[in-house]
């Protein structure tokens, strides 16, 4: 299968897995029972998914493998991206929400930035991964506009959405996908709702009632 850069238009499928258990051949060997019970976000299909190639992207200085698949019945393309790799970054997705916790918490932009201080990143990375939160939340509460919490923002406003949690950009871009819109949180892609989506009324806080929570893939 031959590499390709990835594209703009990539919706994503998120795989629920550490660094050190990821393995890009494990699931270039066995995609296709791992995403067999697999919704596409983009229309709902299960599982009709075909290779689309591969990318490289950078997580901090390291670069990872992605797995890219198309559906087969609406052709998106999506790109399989590992839950520790941030979306549309290259920071790693726990080093983000442990830093906007602490963000919450009190502590200044030094202080909360200490881990992505040591692992390369600049000193005004941290604004603007503040800046990305709030676009990310911004942009959730324009496709989920009866939930509650209007006048939450930040992490508050996700745990209104998701309930409580310590993962609330991972549990974000999970709630998004499972009610087939793209991931939010930061994603770069350019379609975030998809033809066939609808606007949701009524939609439960408890995130596990999602009605298509199979876009997120259990580790193996």
């Amino acid at each position: 299968m031959k590499g390709c850069p990835a594209s703009p238009i990539d919706t994503v499928i998120i795989l629920d897995i550490s660094a050190s258990d990821y393995s890009f051949s494990e699931l270039n060997s066995h995609w296709a029972s791992k995403l067999a019970g697999v919704v596409c976000a983009a229309c709902g299909t299960k599982g009709r998914y075909g290779a689309h190639g591969n990318y490289f992207k950078y997580h901090y200085q390291e670069k990872v493998q992605i797995f890219r698949v198309r559906c087969r019945h609406c052709r998106q393309t999506h790109a399989v991206i590992p839950s520790f790799s941030l979306p549309g970054t290259s920071i790693g997705t726990s080093e983000a929400e442990q830093y906007l916790f602490r963000r919450q918490q009190g502590a200044s932009r030094n202080k909360a930035g200490k881990q992505l201080f040591e692992r390369g990143m600049s000193s005004s990375y941290p604004k603007q991964l503040e800046r990305m939160l709030h676009t990310a939340v911004s942009r959730a509460k324009a496709l989920l506009p009866a939930v509650d919490g209007t006048f939450l923002s930040g992490l508050p406003w996700i745990e209104a959405l998701c309930g409580p949690t310590d993962r609330p950009l991972f549990s974000l871009n999970r709630f998004c996908l499972a009610y087939g819109f793209n991931a939010v949180c930061c994603c770069r892609s350019s379609i975030l709702v998809f033809a066939r989506t609808r606007r949701i009324g009524g939609v439960s806080h408890n995130p596990d009632s999602a009605p298509r929570a199979g876009t997120v893939i259990d580790s193996w």
